[in-house]
């Protein structure tokens, strides 16, 4: 009976360890990220970046509900990098994210959307986008950038443009979504 109890002893023993040496090497592996390379990626440089600041003067979201011929919604939003020590150029897509759309396949290309912008102090590009038709799905508007420490404001536009003639087939139709910015990339 003495020597099971010390066989059962020593296999813990030994179970323990294993699992000891098992967990060490894991977390050895996890922690050790090594880099190899050859003389032309001699240097690498990492940078973070985010887009500090997105406002929506009244929300991202659209409801465009019992819309008819001659009416526009519009959103107001700014993007910008509020840090005042920022120097990198940080890149940004404004997408249009549609939930539901049953006004642009049955408004004969009447359903528009436009972006305005304006703000691009430190040579920032803005995204413009005048009058397209709004996709039915959803879709990225344009690409932008924030240069250093800069804000860009923008006037987002959704119109039922009146085609003086008849529109009845867009009675009853309706649009909802909403607008976001995302980053895209950064560069040095």
């Amino acid at each position: 009976m003495e020597e099971a109890k010390g066989q059962t002893i020593f296999l813990s023993v030994i179970a323990i360890a294993t699992l000891l040496v098992a967990i060490v090497g894991a977390t050895f592996a996890w922690f050790n990220i090594s880099l190899t390379g050859n003389e032309e990626t001699k240097n690498i440089v990492i940078t973070t970046a985010s887009l500090s600041s997105i406002t929506f003067e009244d929300g991202a979201e659209i409801d465009a509900t019992n819309i008819f011929p001659g009416t526009d919604k519009v959103k107001t939003f700014t993007i910008a990098q509020t840090d005042p020590s920022a120097t990198e150029t940080i890149n940004y897509n404004i997408k249009l994210n549609v939930i539901k759309n049953t006004l642009s396949p049955n408004a004969n290309g009447a359903f528009v959307n436009s972006i305005k912008g304006e703000g691009n102090t430190n040579g920032g590009k803005l995204v413009e986008l005048n009058e397209a038709v709004v996709p039915e799905e959803s879709s990225v508007l344009g690409t932008g950038s924030l240069v250093g420490y800069e804000t860009h404001t923008y006037t987002y536009t959704l119109s039922l443009k009146n085609l003086d003639e008849d529109q009845s087939s867009v009675l009853g139709k309706e649009f909802s979504g909403y607008i976001s910015a995302n980053l895209v990339s950064i560069e040095k």
